[in-house]
C-alpha cells in the first residue's frame, strides 16, 4: 500500500500532504501513525517553526475509514477508557509548539473537519467544503466537536452538526471555521508563511501555551469523547445505517 502522507521540507517548515486521493484521504491507523511520525520529525528540528497540513485530490479528508465496518465488541471493550489516536493527534496539533496550518482545497468531511479545525490556522481554497456528517449515520463527532466549537462557538457547532451543514470557503471564513480564503490558496499560503517567518518558534510556542491556559479544557474530555464515539459505534441503529451505506458505497462519516 502506498504511503498515507508525503513530506516536503522547506525553510522553517515541514509540509505534510495527505497522499491517498484514491481513498479520499480517509483517516485510518496508517495515516495517524505516519502523521504522528511527521510531527515528531518537525518537532525534533530546531529550525522548523511551521507544520503545514494539506492534501492531494478532491478531498482534503473524508473522515474515518469505516469501509470495513465499525469495530467489533471485543475491539470496543479493549479501547474503553483510553484516548483514541485520532483525539491525540487533534490535541497535538492544537497544543504542540509548532504553528500548524491546514490548507483545505477540497472536501473536508466528518473527522476531516476536525483535522483542519485542530490547526492554528485554516486556509480555504476555491474547492474547499466543510461538513460534519456523523449525525446522518447515528454517530456523534465527539472528538472533532470541541475543536470545531472553539472556532465557531458552542451553538454554531451544534447546529452545524445537527443539520449536517455544508460550508463553502466563504461561509467557513464567515463563521470562523476557516481563517482566510482565496482562489489561489497556494499564493495565500506563501503570504501567511511570510508573516509567520517574523515570529520565532519560542514565541509562538509561548503564545500557544498561554492560549491553552486562558481557555483550559477538561482533563478527561479526550477519554470521554473517545468513549462516546465507541458507544455510538456499538449502537444498533448506527450499525444498521453504516451497513446500509457501505452496501451502496455512499459512506458519509
Amino acid at each position: 500500500m502506498s504511503p498515507a502522507v508525503s513530506l516536503t521540507r522547506g525553510r522553517g517548515l515541514l509540509r505534510v500532504d495527505l497522499a491517498r486521493p484514491e481513498r479520499r484521504n480517509r483517516i485510518d491507523a496508517a495515516l495517524l501513525t505516519e502523521l504522528s511520525a511527521a510531527v515528531d520529525e518537525a518537532e525534533r528540528d530546531p529550525d522548523c517553526r511551521v507544520l503545514v497540513l494539506s492534501a492531494s485530490g478532491a478531498d482534503f479528508c473524508a473522515g474515518t475509514d469505516l469501509s470495513a465496518g465499525p469495530p467489533d465488541a471485543a475491539d470496543l471493550r479493549g479501547a474503553a477508557g483510553v484516548e483514541l489516536p485520532y483525539w491525540r493527534m487533534l490535541d497535538r496539533l492544537t497544543r504542540g509548539e509548532l504553528v500548524t496550518v491546514a490548507v483545505v482545497d477540497g472536501r473536508a468531511t466528518a473527522g476531516g473537519v476536525g483535522l483542519a479545525a485542530a490547526c492554528d490556522l485554516v486556509l480555504a481554497g476555491a474547492r474547499a467544503r466543510f461538513r460534519l456528517t456523523e449525525a446522518l449515520v447515528g454517530l456523534v463527532p465527539a472528538m472533532a466537536l470541541p475543536f470545531v466549537a472553539r472556532r465557531v462557538g458552542e451553538q454554531r457547532a451544534f447546529t452545524a452538526t445537527l443539520l449536517a451543514e455544508d460550508f463553502d470557503s466563504a461561509a467557513a471564513v464567515s463563521c470562523g471555521l476557516a481563517d482566510l480564503a482565496a482562489e489561489d490558496v497556494e499564493a495565500l499560503l506563501r503570504r501567511v508563511l511570510a508573516g509567520l517567518g517574523r515570529v520565532d518558534r519560542g514565541t509562538a510556542a509561548a503564545l500557544k501555551r498561554y492560549r491553552a491556559r486562558l481557555f483550559p479544557r477538561d482533563h478527561d474530555l479526550g477519554r470521554d469523547a473517545s468513549a462516546l464515539l465507541l458507544d455510538r459505534l456499538a449502537d444498533p441503529t448506527a450499525r444498521r445505517l453504516l451497513a446500509r451505506l457501505r452496501a451502496t458505497g455512499a459512506m458519509v462519516a
